[in-house]
């Protein structure tokens, strides 16, 4: 039968048999002649016959058929069913094999290269057709097959997805792409073989998660859904999700789930990214709105109901508040659309009010954003409560110029008060003045009822202040207890005075403070212009200089400006510089003056007394140290320094085997204020092995007048075994009563007394009274000062214990103290 009757099938191109080309290997020429006519019969007239095999596979490779017709039994090196095998699989081309001989070996060979059919000759052309047209319908098919899979393959791995099916009894995995979306560097076949497999490639924090699911998934056929994270040595987490079902397929056939795997690690990035962004939209203590092309509100961050007081709900469709005013002049609102336009950006800070109708400041920033297409899309607005800043900004600049305890101005603001003062003064020839104000002892306010009370008398003493000047004076605090008054157009120097003394009388009136009655006192610095100064900072200088000099001379006066002053003052920096230097160069030395035993005549003790070996001036004596060294604070280290010095000298004398001898040092107020004080004495003495009895401390009797923290660290020092002794006694006010009360072994006889005795009568009786008050309360006595003979009869015949004086010695160095003849008193 011919295939006349058939209308030639449309090939996988949807070409007619007339364009279907076949190949045709055939090593016997008259089986490949009549195969040929055959065809040529079909209608299919694009033939081409090779004998053997490798011609065959170089036509292929030159001209590809749409089948092939071979022979296995052919001619050459390899026969039909290897040249079959030497096709290139991506070439898909139909085989069907032909042979006269059908034995199983030769068949299962065959069925290797996969052929499209196999023909036993002799066959019909109906036979031949029919398979010819079977194989193309079948490669057409097949090649949409393989088109739709590729389609899929390239959606599925541009949505970075795979299909996976599980054998839920074997546990075995088939995949396509599985390898390429988990582990692109990975091996395909350890993800493919099994289940436990493909478990070790999810991170072990996901790893129970991921069983659950797939046991819930067989046990109860449900859905399996679950998100995961590789096991990925990458720095970056990958994450993907797993879904899939159960499918039963009957009796015989294996439960399977069927599903795909995707991953979504840029889809969480960017919904953590969206997570973070709606965080810190809802979060932020900024507002935030959404503008429309009006600038009219689609939706904000309830930070802009905080900020402004109106709901999120009554502010859609409406403009902010701030930018919608009426007030605002129209070129606000042209200048803001067209730096909008052309920007994209518009910011001002606004002043405006809350919906309570409370002053608010708000930086304003709105920003265009466009569409992908270039257009504009909205606008984002960011409202920022700058509120408490420009509250913060105006107190700043408030503490800037004025005191923030009093509310008086600071230096700062009464500097430039008073240059303009200068400038008005000038213009008109008037006088000036500046007084300076400082409290006498206000450091004893804070040391005995603290800083709190410190506090409370300033704001006391500048109210008092106030009311003591007029409208038209500059009043000020320069810090401390420090203040200042500028006074303008007064007459002279006279009218100056009365005013000072007006200050210092009203400011000396009693007052209550932390429950107790006192009196405060200061002392006043005067400078006038244009006599004594053409500058602010003149003045000023001037007078806190003149201040200092109404202090020294007894507090509670006031002083003018004199150039000799500035003198003094340069005489004290300078002073107090060299005693500095000579304290860090050991300058300083102790001189020692004996004290001797009015019964023995033995030598008791001696009192260490400072000097100073100065490198131009020779050696200087206590007045040029001591009132420096308290003026400047040096005597805090000098006063550390005195009492390490006299205990090491003291160790010294007993290294060189003399016998133990009493030391005194004199100990001012402002040393036994400090903390540190008591440990100095400690350290020394420990470290220089003195007994502490050896040590005696001399304070005078101004320092105990109601002093809590004086006399709490003389009963410190007496702890540790220090005497004590009260010098200069009989020169201050005490309370003989609280001297008992008092850690004191001794009390010194002032000098002063022993002057004009036995002649002076009053003296004498005086110094008596004095040594019998201190033999009855068990004290004993040292009389110092004692320089004539008849002074020493007299004192004699008293109760007293010591003598001290130029009498019997100077004050010596520490080498010639045992030098003395006998170490006893010697009338010199």
């Amino acid at each position: 039968m011919t295939g006349n009757s058939f209308s030639g099938p449309t090939d996988v191109t949807g070409t007619t048999p007339a364009k279907t080309q076949i190949m045709i290997v055939e090593d016997e020429r008259i089986v490949a002649l009549h195969l040929r006519q055959q065809l040529t019969r079909l209608g299919y007239d694009k033939i081409s016959v090779h004998s053997a095999g490798d011609a065959a596979l170089r036509g292929i490779l030159n001209d590809t058929p749409d089948l092939i017709l071979m022979d296995i039994h052919i001619d050459g090196d390899i026969d039909g069913i290897e040249t079959a095998a030497g096709i290139p699989p991506h070439m898909h081309i139909p085989v069907i094999y032909l042979s006269a001989y059908s034995e199983d070996q030769t068949l299962e060979r065959a069925k290797l290269t996969h052929p499209y059919g196999f023909l036993i000759k002799p066959f019909t052309e109906r036979e031949l057709h029919a398979t010819i047209q079977m194989a193309l319908e079948r490669r057409k098919v097949e090649f949409a097959l393989k088109r739709s899979e590729e389609r899929l393959s390239l959606a599925m791995a541009a949505a970075k997805m795979a299909c996976w099916e599980i054998d839920t009894h074997t546990r075995q995995i088939q995949t396509s792409g599985l390898a390429n979306i988990i582990h692109p560097d990975g091996d395909a076949e350890s993800l493919s073989a099994n289940w436990d497999s493909f478990l070790k490639k999810v991170s072990p924090d996901d790893q129970n998660l991921v069983r659950s699911a797939f046991e819930a998934a067989i046990e109860k056929g449900d859905f399996f859904d679950v998100v995961f994270r590789s096991d990925d040595p990458q720095p970056s987490v990958a994450w993907f999700r797993a879904q899939g079902k159960t499918f039963d397929n009957g009796p015989n056939l294996p439960r399977r789930i069927i599903g795909v795997i995707q991953d979504i690690t840029d889809q969480r990035l960017a919904s953590d990214r969206l997570r973070q962004a709606t965080t810190v939209y809802e979060t932020t203590q900024d507002g935030v709105l959404i503008l429309d092309h009006d600038l009219r509100i689609t939706n904000g961050n309830r930070s802009y109901a905080n900020i402004t007081g109106i709901a999120i709900e009554d502010a859609l469709g409406h403009r902010p508040h701030m930018i919608a005013h009426d007030s605002l002049p129209q070129v606000f609102h042209r200048e803001m659309f067209k730096s909008l336009e052309r920007r994209k950006h518009w910011h001002r800070e606004i002043e405006s009010h809350n919906a309570d109708g409370i002053p608010i400041t708000l930086m304003t920033q709105i920003i265009a954003v466009d569409s992908d297409e270039g257009a504009l899309s909205h606008y984002v607005a960011i409202i920022s409560d700058r509120t408490a800043i420009r509250r913060a900004e105006e107190e700043l600049q408030y503490l800037t110029h004025y005191d923030g305890l009093t509310g008086l101005p600071n230096r700062l603001l009464a500097i430039d008060r008073l240059g303009r003062a200068i400038e008005r003064a000038s213009h008109r020839g008037c006088y000036l003045a500046c007084m300076v104000i400082d409290l006498d002892n206000f450091k004893n306010i804070n040391d005995t009822l603290g800083h709190g009370a410190g506090d409370q008398l300033l704001v006391m003493i500048s109210h008092r202040l106030r009311a003591l000047t007029s409208s038209t004076d500059t009043l000020a605090r320069l810090g401390g207890d420090e203040f200042l008054i500028t006074t303008e157009d007064i007459p002279n120097e006279n009218a100056a005075a009365d005013m000072a003394d007006r200050l210092i009388k009203g400011l000396q009136l009693p007052t209550r403070l932390a429950g107790r009655d006192i009196t405060v006192s200061a002392s006043i610095g005067i400078s006038l212009f244009p006599d004594t100064a053409q500058s602010a900072q003149d003045m000023v200088r001037h007078a806190n200089t003149a201040m200092y000099a109404a202090k020294n001379s007894g507090r509670r006066n006031f002083a003018f400006y004199k150039p000799a002053m500035t003198d003094d003052a340069t005489h004290f920096m300078t002073r107090s510089l060299e005693l500095r230097r000579g304290l860090e160069n050991g300058e300083l030395v102790l001189f020692y003056q004996p004290q001797f035993s009015r019964l023995t005549g033995n030598m008791t003790g001696v009192e260490a007394l400072i000097r100073w070996n100065h490198p131009i001036e020779g050696l200087l004596g206590p007045n040029e140290i001591i009132p420096i060294a308290e003026q400047s604070g040096l005597i805090i280290e000098i006063g550390q320094w005195v009492v390490e010095e006299a205990c090491a000298q003291a160790q010294r004398w007993r290294d060189d085997g003399h016998s133990p001898l009493r030391v005194a040092i004199n100990v001012s107020a402002r040393q036994l204020r400090s903390d540190g004080f008591v440990d100095v004495v400690r350290n020394a003495l420990a470290k220089t092995n003195t007994p502490a009895k050896a040590l005696e401390l001399e304070i005078t009797e101004s320092m105990i007048q109601n002093e809590a923290l004086i006399i709490a660290r003389l009963h410190e020092l007496r702890k540790l075994g220090v005497l004590l002794a009260i010098d200069d006694f009989g020169t201050g006010f005490s309370c003989l009563g609280s001297i008992k009360s008092l850690p004191i072994e001794r009390i010194k006889v002032d000098q002063s007394f022993v002057q004009g005795i036995p002649q002076d009568r009053d003296n004498s009786a005086l110094t008596e009274a004095i040594i019998a008050l201190a033999y009855t309360l068990g004290l004993s006595v040292t009389v110092e000062g004692v320089e004539e003979t008849c002074q020493h009869e007299f004192l004699a015949e008293l109760e007293c214990n010591d003598f001290q004086g130029f009498l019997f010695c100077r004050p010596i160095p520490a080498n010639q103290v045992f030098k003395q003849p006998n170490n006893s008193m010697k009338i010199s």
